[in-house]
């Protein structure tokens, strides 16, 4: 990457932010709050979703490393904010709102940086949804987890996970077994990823 304006995070930002510490279950952001900050995930995993009014839940995504919270604060006004809990003990640098909507106003770099990173996540999310129609569980998992898995580890809720990828408990319980069957994954306190080529070669395919 030539600009850091592209992808890399802007080196006159780190200066500014403020380690927080986050504890499973914990909630970043709580409804009715007004968004003050924002946040850059360094370490864990932050589960962001919609309680409908008909009792059903809809998890919109898993922020993990190197993911923002409360970024689009910067260039529109949230009438509602998400929901959002801590599902692994999360490490984060803190940033002030306003003073980042400042930096925005003054660096073209800075302001291009988070326009181009809102717009990578919004593809991602359209992926996602076409993925549903196209592949079967067995490419979407193996993705996910590689995308999730943290020092070669990984632990999030079967429940989450199946609300995620729209697909029962049952069924991802089942893909799952049928890693560790097959000796890409093993159960331990987390699952372990024990063989990542063949995980990525599942993630790969066109099945």
């Amino acid at each position: 990457m030539i600009m850091e304006s592209e992808g890399r995070f802007p080196e006159r930002l780190r200066a500014l932010g403020v380690e927080r510490q986050f504890s499973r279950g914990d909630h970043i952001f709580k409804i009715g709050e007004e968004i003050v900050n924002c946040y850059l995930i360094q370490k864990g995993t932050v589960k962001i979703y919609i309680d409908h009014e008909n009792g059903r839940r809809s998890i919109l995504d898993f922020a993990s490393g190197q993911s923002w919270l409360g970024e689009l604060s910067l260039f529109c006004e949230e009438d509602y904010i998400k929901e959002n809990q801590v599902v692994e003990d999360a490490v984060c640098l803190e940033f002030h709102l306003q003073e980042l909507k400042t930096i925005c106003m003054e660096d073209p770099a800075v302001s291009f940086y988070f326009a181009s990173y809102i717009s990578k996540k919004l593809m991602a999310r359209s992926y996602r949804m076409s993925e549903y129609l196209n592949y079967s569980l067995e490419r979407r998992l193996a993705s996910f987890i590689l995308e999730h898995q943290q020092g070669g580890k990984y632990s999030l809720s079967h429940i989450d996970v199946s609300e995620y990828l729209n697909v029962s408990y049952r069924h991802v319980l089942y893909v799952m077994k049928k890693f560790c069957d097959e000796g890409i994954i093993a159960k331990e306190k987390k699952y372990v990823i024990m063989d990542k080529e063949r995980l990525m070669e599942i993630s790969n395919s066109n099945m």
